[in-house]
């Protein structure tokens, strides 16, 4: 171990050994076995459950009065047997709560039983009661979950490799444990970022938050116009050195902000990920999704599976709305961006009152009280925070004003039913994640409402899987569809007319069969992916279309056909052939999951506190200068007591944001 490193546990000891007196000086009567650092958790053995029930509350005091989570788990030796358990499980759990000794799973380094039920609230019950039967009873605390509509391989295949690797699970934990709880060396001083991607671009999102006491990643995106250097950030940059970082911080799982992370476990990381669950979830699913990819081309792949699974045993899930520590310095939130499922906007507070820092990631934003009536699936971005003094913000679309969500409604339905008259096939590329299930429930409701006629709506790619996983979490979608999964019991996502391709069978029938057909594929740049296939037999003819309904990013093949190119090259059976785009060309930019113009600055207007500083990001170089000058003219109009000041660096730029003469550098 290198001499830095040894002086950080030495004194880290120290701190531990503080919290640890407190924590027995407060606590005489649990019956402790052992006090663990895991991870940014304080975890209390106690050998007697029942206490657990009866001090909660006095744990939860303590944590608030020395600032820090903790959490209180039955010492393994006073658990039951699993068999045992679940024995117990059956006999008292009411019939009608819908579950089967398979929907039992045992999760040991937390401690925990999770049951998949069909109706949670019949097992909980009133005021928790079962749950704490079950905890009394057998010393392993239930977790109740609601039984999706549809069943996530993907989300299996976590909790199964939690359950298989607990052993490293554990250590890993308590690895990050030594790293969080460790006294500061010198305390954040000169707080400054640097862009290592997204700044001046569109993808590779990655910026370097360095606080004097402690370096964090955000995001390690992955470009989608290319495989070649450019398409990975600047992590050769002097100032990143991987085994430096302190935690790395992730917004969502689109490839253009985690695409390479499993690549900085794989030279050397082994600190903490910070993500929302669902963000895990979806995260697993386009990482493979990833490798296959690169395999399926005939080129090695930037990671492997192995470093998934690193990944994912040092990958810790916070919701919404809840404190961690990332380092003895600094605070992470996480509040809702609006974007995709699980998207997050990153609230990092350092020090003790000392600096905020607020990055959007990707989000949208509408008026909360359009949520009841929406045909979105995500709630609007949060806007309320305790303080913010800079705000790191993106500006895909910062000069555009696209369509309202009702006009793109409209012209898609409108171009539906062109296609459907002249009986050809329309093609709609999208995202697996976020546009597809939009998309989905979108032209569902338009088959049960009778405003486009009904045909077969083809779906291929990743779309399915990460559907499952959406249905996971209806806690987290628009009140609508919420109370559709929740109350009413009701699949938003699927429809009768609705064909998932899960072979060249089903592929070939969306292709060649007779009349009109909707196809929802992947990818949504059409950079790889089902997409190209349809697009090579479909292309030329001109009774078919291709509507784009998701941004294009620069140098992908989709953008090339919304800017008008009319033959494209293409491999086809090995051999390269020209393809004639005949079909109709159609761009709906209303339902992005990108904030426009518009509703970046009514984000900016809602937003309190207000920022002294944004930092302007994720945009193309035309976008983030329109949008820096609009807020430079607009500030007044934003509820700003005076002009924040505005900067849109490049990459490789690192900015100081503290201490920082804000009145000198607007002069400049």
């Amino acid at each position: 171990m290198e001499e830095s490193s040894q002086s950080r546990l030495i004194v880290g000891q120290r701190l531990r050994s503080m919290i640890v007196t407190e924590i027995l000086k407060n606590v005489k009567d649990a019956g402790i076995s052992s006090i663990e650092f895991e991870g940014p958790e304080i975890a209390i053995y106690v050998k007697n459950p029942q206490w657990i029930l009866e001090g909660e509350e006095k744990i939860k005091d303590l944590a608030k009065q020395i600032r820090k989570r903790m959490v209180i788990r039955t010492d393994p030796k006073s658990r039951k047997p699993k068999e045992a358990t679940i024995q117990y499980i059956m006999k008292n759990a009411p019939e009608d709560a819908g579950i089967s000794p398979s929907d039992i799973q045992f999760d040991e380094v937390l401690g925990e039983v999770r049951v998949f039920a069909t109706r949670p609230g019949k097992l909980l019950g009133r005021g928790r009661t079962f749950r704490n039967q079950v905890l009394a009873s057998t010393g392993w605390r239930l977790e109740v979950t609601r039984k999706p509509p549809l069943i996530s391989k993907t989300l299996a295949s976590v909790l199964d490799l939690y359950i298989r690797a607990s052993s490293e699970r554990k250590k890993a934990l308590r690895e990050i444990g030594e790293r969080v709880y460790r006294d500061m060396i010198v305390g954040p001083r000169k707080i400054r970022i640097t862009g290592l991607g997204s700044f001046g671009e569109v993808g590779r999102s990655s910026i370097l938050l360095d606080t004097g006491e402690s370096k964090i990643l955000l995001d390690t995106g992955f470009a989608q116009n290319g495989y070649g250097a450019d398409a990975y950030p600047f992590y050769d940059a002097p100032e990143f050195r991987v085994e430096e970082l302190d935690a790395i911080v992730i917004s969502h799982a689109h490839m253009d902000h985690i695409g390479l992370l499993p690549l900085l476990y794989k030279y050397g990381y082994r600190g903490p990920a910070y993500m929302t669950p669902p963000t895990r979830d979806i995260a697993v699913l386009m990482l493979k999704d990833f490798i296959d990819l690169f395999i399926k081309e005939g080129r090695d792949p930037p990671f492997t599976m192995k470093d998934i699974n690193t990944m994912l045993t040092r990958t810790i899930t916070v919701n919404y709305n809840v404190v961690t520590d990332l380092s003895p310095d600094a605070k992470l939130t996480f509040s809702d961006a609006g974007h995709i499922l699980g998207s997050a906007l990153t609230h990092i507070h350092v020090g003790q009152g000392l600096f905020n820092l607020l990055y959007t990631g990707d989000i949208k934003y509408y008026k909360p009280r359009e949520e009841s009536n929406t045909t979105r699936l995500q709630p609007p971005a949060s806007t309320e925070f305790h303080r913010v003094e800079s705000l790191i913000m993106e500006t895909t679309y910062g000069a555009t004003d696209t369509p309202t969500r009702e006009e793109a409604e409209a012209q898609l339905f409108s171009l539906i039913k062109k296609v459907y008259d002249r009986k050809g096939k329309i093609l709609i590329p999208v995202m697996a994640v976020g546009r597809a299930q939009d998309m989905m429930v979108l032209i569902n409701r338009a088959f049960e409402s009778k405003r486009v006629p009904e045909m077969p709506i083809y779906i291929d790619g990743l779309i399915y899987e990460v559907t499952a996983i959406y249905t996971s979490y209806p806690e987290l979608l628009a009140k609508p569809i919420r109370d559709e999964i929740l109350h009413e019991d009701k699949n938003p996502f699927i429809g009768r007319n609705m064909v998932f391709v899960n072979d060249q069978t089903k592929r070939d029938e969306a292709i060649f069969s007779e009349g009109p057909a909707v196809i929802i594929s992947t990818s949504g740049m059409m950079v790889g992916g089902p997409i190209l296939e349809y697009f090579k037999n479909l292309a030329e003819d001109q009774n078919n279309a291709i509507a784009f309904v998701s941004y294009q990013a620069s140098g992908t093949l989709g953008r090339r056909i919304v800017d008008g190119e009319r033959e494209i090259q293409m491999i086809d059976d090995g051999q390269l052939k020209t393809i004639k785009v005949n079909l109709e060309v159609q761009r709906i930019e209303g339902f992005s999951g990108h904030a426009n113009r518009s509703e970046l600055m009514s984000f900016l207007r809602s937003l309190h506190p207000k920022p002294r500083s944004i930092i302007l990001n994720h945009g193309e170089p035309s976008q983030t200068l329109s949008f820096a000058i609009y807020i430079k003219q607009k500030w007044d109009r934003l509820g700003f007591e005076s002009q924040p000041e505005v900067i849109f660096p490049e990459n490789l730029e690192t900015i100081r944001l503290h201490p920082r003469n804000s009145r000198i550098h607007s002069l400049l």
